[in-house]
């Protein structure tokens, strides 16, 4: 069942602005979680003691999460058990004094980053290449990879999306070659654009970050990161299953 927000709306609202925050979703493993990954209360005259709730809706349901102090809140992944399969995705962040209902500030709406292609730390876009079929590209300031196909082939993302084929092929070398370059590079793991890959790696148990000067660890950690990501999106089970759909046909 959803369950409602009983947090009262009191004027004097302080508004956060929308790009003081983000959330990563991951939608695509046994069950559906969220992070609240950055919480930025710089220069808005907050004092504390203030906690952090995070009101999740898709649909017509909603889920209810405490996170600690809005200074030292919780980013891990918290599981959704109550929201709906399909839906737009929306989270209300807010700050409340402990022990009490009374709202300090919100953030209303809050879309979801890693939303579509253009903000996953893995993310496609068609390009014009010739004869090469795909490349993949860091994009430091960003946060992410890009894997780049040619639109000669996939007219659109999702059309590349839809073959499991490419999928199953090439995204596998594109965690390499985005772990690979991590890891020659560990320093921007500190960095804030980094936050939701460094996320799902702690997501999914990797928890020691690479040093530049142990290449035989490097290099194990590269493994360790396209494990996670395969065996997360099962890419051989996705191949072994459009191959037989492939001959049934």
């Amino acid at each position: 069942m959803p369950r409602l927000s009983t947090l009262s709306n009191p004027t004097q609202l302080i508004d956060i602005e929308k790009g003081r925050l983000g959330v990563v979703l991951d939608e695509n493993a046994s069950h559906l979680a969220f992070s609240l990954t950055k919480l930025d209360l710089s220069d808005l005259k907050l004092l504390p003691p203030l906690n952090v709730v995070v009101i999740v809706r898709r649909g017509n349901t909603e889920e209810r999460f405490e996170l600690g102090s809005a200074w030292e809140w919780d980013k891990g992944y918290r599981r959704l058990t109550e929201i709906a399969p399909d839906g737009t995705w929306t989270f209300r962040v807010l700050l409340v004094r402990p022990g009490s209902p009374q709202l300090v500030a919100a953030a209303e709406n809050v879309r979801p980053s890693g939303q579509g292609d253009s903000e996953s730390f893995i993310a496609m876009e068609p390009a014009d290449l010739g004869e090469r079929p795909w490349e993949v590209e860091i994009r430091e300031q960003e946060g992410r990879a890009v894997l780049r196909f040619s639109k000669k082939v996939y007219h659109s993302t999702g059309e590349a999306e839809a073959d499991p084929v490419f999928i199953s092929l090439v995204l596998p070398e594109a965690a390499r070659q985005l772990a690979q370059w991590v890891s020659r590079t560990p320093a921007v793991l500190g960095d804030e654009t980094w936050v939701p890959f460094k996320n799902w790696l702690v997501h999914h148990g990797i928890t020691e970050e690479p040093r530049e000067d142990d290449e035989d660890g490097r290099s194990e950690w590269v493994g360790s990161v396209v494990n996670a990501f395969c065996d997360r999106f099962e890419f051989v089970t996705k191949l072994c299953e459009a191959r037989i759909k492939g001959v049934d046909e």
